[in-house]
Formats: C-alpha cells, structure tokens, sequence
C-alpha cells in the first residue's frame, strides 16, 4: 500500500488489488480516490487501542470509508498496548468468525498465520494432564479435537488453509494490529489520553470546524492537560468498564438528550447475568521457557511452547484446589504465562509474600522444582506473584444500546464495551472483530451476516445514522444470544471445587452427554450441545447457534412431558381399574 499526500487542497490515495481484500475493495481491481478542497474527509475518534479498536481504526481508515482516525488509547506511550504485560498475559485463540476480519488484511493474517498456534482439523493440538504425584509416570498427550496428539515441539507445517484457528498472547495479536495500522494512511496513535466525557459540538462551543460533529474530551495521564478531540464518528471499544457507554447512560449535563432525539441514558444501563464462573479470580504466575517437568527414574520432560499443559495439585478441597494452565504460544524462548483461576475464597489469596506463596506451592506440587534453592522460578517472581491483585471473571452483561446518531454524526460500540462474559467459550476477541465487521458491511449498504452487495449496485452508501441503526438492529438480537451462550456453554471448565459447584457440573456434563447421544441416535437430526455448535463454522451468527440448541431444548422439554403425563394416566387407569377384593 503506498500514499501519496499532496500539498495544498488535495489528498490521493491509491491501493493495489493485493493490499485489501473484497471486504473492503470495490470491484475494480485498483482504486484511486481523490479527495478535493470542495469536499471534507471523513473523520473518526476511536476510544480504546486494544485489538477490536485497532480494528476498527484500520476499517474505518481502509476502502471504501477512508476516514481520517485518532485512537486514544489510556495507556501511556505510542506503543504501550503491544508491551508484555503479566497483569494481561492471557491468550487469545483467533478462530474463523474473527478471521472473517483478519482475512480482509492479508497481511495482518499472514503474521497471525506466522506467529500464531495453529489449532484445528489439519493442525491436530494435545494435552497433557500433569499428575499431582511424582511417582506416576508423564501421560501421553491427548489429542483436542480431530486426528491425533502431535508430539511436544514437532508440528507439523500447517499451511492457511482456511481450517485451522490461531492461539497467540495478547501482546502479539495488539502488535501486528499496531505494525498494521502504522502502515496505514489516516490513522493517527495518541497514548495516555483517558477519555472523560462524549458531546457533540452545539453552537458556541470553542472549534474551528463546523457544529455537526462530536467531541471527545480526555485527559493527559502525563500532563493532566484537558484535551479536545473532534470527529464525525466516535467508536467506544474501551473494554467493559468503557467510559463512552458511562457517559451515555448518565450524560449529566443533559447534552446527549438535547440533540439526540431518540436517545436516553438508560438505553445504554446494562444487563447483568451471573454465570457459574463469574467473579472467579485469574493471576499469572510466570514460568521459564522450556521448562522441566521432572518424570520417574530421574528423567525429566522439556515443554515446548506449542503444547497445552495442565497441572495438577495434590489437593481437592473447596479452598484449597488448584491446577495450572498453560496455553500454547509460538515462540519457545518467552516466559511462559501460566494460569491461575480459582474461588475468590482460596488461601492463595491470603498469602501476600513471596516464601510463604513458594512454600504453599512447594507442597500443592511436589513434582514441580519449587524447593527454596532449587526453584526454577525466582524469588522475585514468587514475589510479584504473590502481591499481584489479579483480576475477576465479569458476569455476563450486554448494554441495551449501541448506538446514537443524528445528522450525519454519532457514537456507536464495539467489543467488550458493548458486551462481556468470562472467557469460557473462546469468544471473546473473535465477537468483537465480528462487532467490527458488522459496522463495516453497515457503513457499506451491504447484507450484514452474509456481506452481500444490495441488487442494485450503483446504489450509494447509506448515511451515518441509517448505517448506526442497522448495525445495532442486528447487534442487538446477535449480542443476546451471544451472552445466553455464555451463560450456559461451558461454565464448569474451571472444575469450580465447591460442592454445590461438582453437583451443577454432574448436571451440565449429563446435559451436554444427553445432547451428544441423541445427535448421534438421530444422525444429526437432534442438534448438539450450544458449546459444541460453537466450534461449528458454517454457524456464522450466535443466532443461529443458540436456535438449534433452543430446538433440542424444546425437544427434550416436550418428551419429558410426555413421559410425566403418559406415567401420570397410566397410574390412574390402573387405580381406576383395580379389581375390588
């Protein structure tokens, strides 16, 4: 892609057939679109640098919108949201309904190709379940999914071939969005800027453009300076405390209500669910690459990062269970961030100093080389562990709202901003590239889920407030049944230790079991379970998932009725014709 600025009154940009994808290009295999003096560009303010937000910045700044963006990012620094950070050391498994997305950047999805796992029906993935004993001898891997366990390190070549979904850590993922959007004509990166406030501009107010935009107002986290940002669009994908859905769902000086005729604050209040892994607590505790995991007779097993691990401890108790997790990551010379979930009411939570956690560690898994001396992790990691707050699982909630708009000026969210859940189902980055995808084909005139063009094509793009309102009149339905999946999917993955935690977890394993065999009886006529219907990629929307397994659901709810009111008459026929003696 190259750009070419010209002085004075005109801008040109020019893209090549190979720079973008059909879901951004026009029909012609090259474009070049001049913008003259006679005419003002586009402009957009997205809040949030993550990767739904740096997604959204790089469709917004692309064909056919070409719209000039600031992204105001909280976190200091130009390239702060790409740094390794053990306080989000999480991993993001990338599958094909985010690809919709990264596939219209070839090469934001060769990079995700290159530094990402592939996992899926032609890259086969294992894991090993690591006991708590040290006198059991390693499993094998167990193979995930289709075909077998590879072994540790020795992948085989995996090609994009469209099959396959992508594990890689957080930092990656913000990083090649970032290389991405810096090669990107139109968008401009602005660090530490907390946003405080989104108004649209009215008369009177201190700009040197025209009223009918919006405006964000931030403060420096250097600084402290207040700070003006203006644009045409504003789009929250400021995660799921987002101070742009706040501002919407309080607007205290009444500003929003005053030029927005069908918006009110509590559109944008939202909803909450409990799910059975809210409010669970996550910490990273930071292993070393390639690692040793000590096996019987002396010998010792080196991890490859490529591999799932999960190890167990020797404890079972509502307060005292644990087992850590490791997902794979590509490169095999990085720490390895190792997963720690559990009840907000375990003692690791009471121990705030490094020898004290170390030696809870020591005797909860005695096969690891966690002695005092003898650690393969430091003292100084024992220590930043042991005073790490961690962070919670959310409930499951979704805003009402997603959208404001009126002349040709609005606000609009995406990603966690608009929805959140605990990250049982895998969803999360992926629901928000869809979120993104959704605005694009909504800016574009075109079918929504399908991407298709309307039947007549020299029709032109609708305007900003048509656009908003036929974003959000498919997100909301979509965003329902996204959080219903949530909720029910797959809760218990985290083997919850309460007791009333194991009976739920019986009951939903019985569920999910019940759903798998009548799949099976019927050959495919009874859908599977809701978390199963998820891996399935020919289901695009959340929709269409959770209707087939409301269809089993149904089912299963209308022949155990049957089977009460058959039992039901059948005992009083038989009272009714019971020989008298």
């Amino acid at each position: 892609t190259q750009a070419l600025r010209g002085g004075g009154d005109a801008f040109v940009y020019s893209t090549s057939a190979s720079a973008r994808s059909p879901l951004f290009r026009s029909a012609t295999a090259a474009a070049t679109v001049e913008i003259t003096g006679g005419e003002e560009k586009k402009s957009a303010i997205v809040v949030g640098g993550g990767p739904v937000g740096l997604a959204a910045a790089l469709m917004l700044a692309s064909e056919p919108h070409f719209y000039n963006v600031k992204v105001l990012e909280a976190t200091t620094g130009d390239m702060a949201t790409a740094k390794y950070d053990a306080t989000k050391a999480y991993l993001y498994n990338v599958n094909l309904r985010g690809q919709t997305w990264t596939r219209s950047f070839p090469a934001v999805q060769a990079k995700l190709h290159e530094r990402g796992v592939a996992a899926g029906p032609t890259a086969p993935s294992g894991i090993m379940i690591v006991p708590s004993d040290p006198s059991k001898v390693l499993p094998p891997f167990a193979a995930m999914g289709i075909g077998n366990a590879p072994k540790p390190g020795d992948k085989p070549v995996v090609q994009d071939d469209g099959k396959n979904s992508y594990w890689i850590p957080r930092h990656a993922m913000v990083q090649l969005l970032l290389e991405e959007a810096q090669a990107t004509p139109g968008i401009e990166f602005c660090g530490g800027q907390a946003c405080e406030a989104v108004l649209p501009l009215k008369k009177g107010n201190n700009s040197n453009s025209n009223n009918n935009k919006m405006q964000v107002t931030t403060r420096d986290a250097v600084s402290g300076e207040t700070k003006h940002f203006e644009a045409d669009l504003v789009v929250g994908a400021d995660g799921m405390n987002s101070k742009v859905r706040e501002y919407l769902a309080t607007d205290p000086n009444h500003m929003l209500q005053d030029e927005f005729q069908d918006y009110h604050p509590r559109k944008f209040r939202v909803k909450q669910w409990i799910s059975p892994s809210s409010d669970l607590r996550i910490k990273v505790l930071q292993f070393p690459p390639q690692f040793e995991i000590p096996n019987v007779n002396e010998t010792t097993h080196v991890t490859a990062s490529d591999s799932i691990y999960a190890i167990r401890s020797i404890y079972s108790g509502p307060k005292t269970y644990l087992s850590l997790g490791l997902l794979p990551m590509k490169d095999n010379t990085q720490v390895r961030p190792t997963n720690v979930v559990t009840r907000p009411d375990h003692v690791i939570w009471t121990l705030t100093d490094g020898p004290s956690i170390r030696t809870w560690f020591e005797t909860a898994f005695p096969r690891m080389p966690f002695k005092e001396g003898n650690s393969m992790i430091s003292d100084e990691e024992w220590d930043r562990f042991a005073k790490a707050e961690g962070t919670r699982f959310p409930p499951c909630q979704h805003s009402c709202g997603m959208q404001i708009s009126h002349n040709d000026r609005g606000v609009v969210l995406v990603g966690d901003a608009m929805h959140a859940y605990p990250p049982d189902i895998g969803q999360g980055v992926n629901s928000g590239l869809l979120d993104v995808v959704a605005l694009d084909r909504s800016l574009r005139g075109v079918e929504i889920v399908t991407g298709r063009a309307p039947k007549d094509p020299s029709s032109p793009p609708p305007d900003l407030s048509t656009a908003l309102r036929k974003y959000e009149k498919n997100r909301i339905p979509e965003v329902k049944a996204l959080i219903r999946l949530a909720r029910f999917g797959a809760p218990y993955q985290y083997r919850q230790p309460h007791r009333i935690d194991r009976i739920r977890q019986t009951l939903w394993t019985a569920n999910v079991a019940l759903r798998l065999l009548l799949n099976k009886v019927t050959f495919g006529l009874v859908p599977k379970a809701a978390i199963m219907l998820a891996s399935d990629t020919k289901l695009v929307s959340y929709r269409q998932i959770m209707r087939r397994a409301d269809l089993t659901t149904a089912g299963i709810t209308m022949a155990s009725l049957a089977m009460v009111i058959r039992c039901f008459f059948w005992t009083s026929l038989t009272t009714f014709f019971r020989p008298i003696p």
